[in-house]
């Protein structure tokens, strides 16, 4: 449904004010794609993407009201945050509405006690973390699109980021999420039912609450080190994990990161000069960080396995200046103009070997980061975020797309996977959400949403 009629567009902005209502062309062509760019060859084929209408709910009463019309009129309704991820999970594939969370950005409460607080899907991380220092409170983690992206988008999507050493994924620390269902009804998910929301992309329904656990504000420390090699700077992870400090993060940046993050100086720091800002040697750069209060236990025995592993320890400017600027990776898109993502996890006992395959098989200027994620009863994994920066005018941008493809498939063999799944990679689906999870959420997705309205196309193939 790309059109409604003027009937159907009346009864929306008589249910939302017409100040939250649009129908204009050129507003809905802003929501038919996401941050990511499809190769000219390839993006005929996914059709037209052109949303009906895009609205703006102020609450989660108006949310019910909305998808129960939704409902009526068999109307696809496609939730989006600040569409932060170039996986075509926020993109009308069937046209139908565009739900845009830009107002429901409230923080609701926080038990300072509990360390907990409870938010609307639409706060962006910054926002969030900003109010939650007025109580003595900060994130456990938080993904290094904190200064744009939401609470609801990261849930939808799923993943983890900053701090996933110490807490793992994002949804294994919410406690429970509010959902509107495709027939309108409100329902709290908490404990394993969590599963048919987490990673689902909306198409269970609308999050309109998240209740998520948090930790006491203190000050942190951060220790940085160079590698000349993917192998080496592994070897260091792979004892640091082993030794079992208790670090709350541990992230880094590829050689090719490093150099173009010289070429394109911090947006944030636009007003001073470029030479003046530290230069990255163009290596592999891990970052540890950790609360001061742990310093005894981590620092003197990091420095030993870091050297015995022929990493170099960076300045106290240049490790400041990195983990400062972890937050601006997409500057770089100012390189391109456009960015291809490419986005997989792989077990950190064969990081070594991934990355540098990776290195010897991609031809393109590939910028990585990467996070590792920690906790109890797992094997350690490492997520690896990247993107090449084109030009989606040129005809080698479809060799570049094909070279994001093939991080993927280099991941799968070292027994890794593709990071999320939107709309692109819905046929990762089982080895992303695993077997039994998928037929969880299909047998879910089929009985509370048999018409299919809430963001039909995405996770997994009809």
């Amino acid at each position: 449904m790309r059109t409604l009629p003027i009937e159907r567009q009346t009864e929306l902005e008589s249910m939302l004010g017409t100040a939250r209502v649009r129908f204009d062309r050129r507003e809905r062509k802003m929501y038919s794609h996401d941050v990511g760019e499809l190769p000219p060859l390839i993006a005929p084929f996914l059709g037209n993407t052109m949303p009906a209408a895009v609205v703006q709910p102020e609450s989660e009463q108006q949310l019910v009201e909305l998808v129960k019309w939704a409902a009526t009129h068999r109307v696809p309704v496609v939730p989006r945050g600040r569409s932060t991820s170039g996986y075509g999970g926020v993109l009308p594939v069937k046209g139908g509405i565009v739900i845009d969370f830009f107002r429901l950005d409230h923080l609701i409460s926080v038990d300072t006690e509990a360390q907990t607080v409870t938010v609307e899907p639409g706060i962006v991380w910054k926002k969030l973390d900003q109010e939650l220092a007025k109580s003595g409170l900060t994130l456990r983690l938080y993904p290094t699109s904190y200064p744009s992206s939401t609470v609801g988008g990261w849930l939808a999507q799923g993943g983890g980021g900053i701090g996933s050493f110490e807490y793992g994924w994002f949804a294994e620390n919410v406690i429970s999420a509010r959902v509107v269902q495709a027939d309108g009804s409100t329902k709290t998910f908490s404990g394993n039912e969590l599963e048919l929301v987490a990673d689902a992309e909306g198409i269970t329904g609308i999050i309109s609450q998240v209740t998520l656990r948090v930790r006491r504000l203190e000050a942190e420390s951060v220790m940085a080190a160079q590698f000349d090699s993917a192998e080496s700077m592994s070897r260091a992870l792979e004892a640091t994990i082993q030794a079992e400090l208790p670090l709350w993060s541990i992230s880094f940046i590829n050689p090719k990161m490093a150099e173009l993050k010289n070429i394109v100086p911090p947006k944030h720091l636009h007003d001073e000069p470029h030479h003046d800002l530290p230069k990255l040697p163009e290596k592999y750069i891990a970052v540890f960080a950790y609360p001061q209060s742990r310093a005894a236990d981590i620092e003197a025995r990091l420095q030993e396995l870091v050297s015995q592993n022929n990493g170099v320890w960076l300045s106290d400017e240049i490790t400041q200046h990195e983990w400062e600027d972890r937050l601006h990776l997409m500057k770089v898109k100012r390189l391109g103009p456009a960015v291809i993502p490419t986005e997989v996890i792989v077990p950190t006992d064969r990081l070594g070997e991934a990355l540098a395959e990776i290195e010897k098989r991609i031809k393109q200027p590939l910028v990585l980061e990467g996070m590792l994620l920690g906790g109890p009863d797992r094997p350690a994994q490492t997520i690896l975020l990247g993107f090449i920066p084109h030009d989606e005018r040129s005809l080698g941008f479809n060799l570049a797309y094909a070279a994001s493809l093939s991080v993927i498939k280099l991941a799968k063999e070292y027994g890794g996977r593709g990071y999320t799944t939107g709309l692109y990679f819905a046929g990762e689906a089982e080895r992303v959400l695993g077997t039994e999870r998928l037929a969880r959420l299909k047998a879910h997705k089929q009985r509370t949403d048999p018409q299919d309205i809430m963001n039909p196309g995405k996770v997994f193939v009809n």
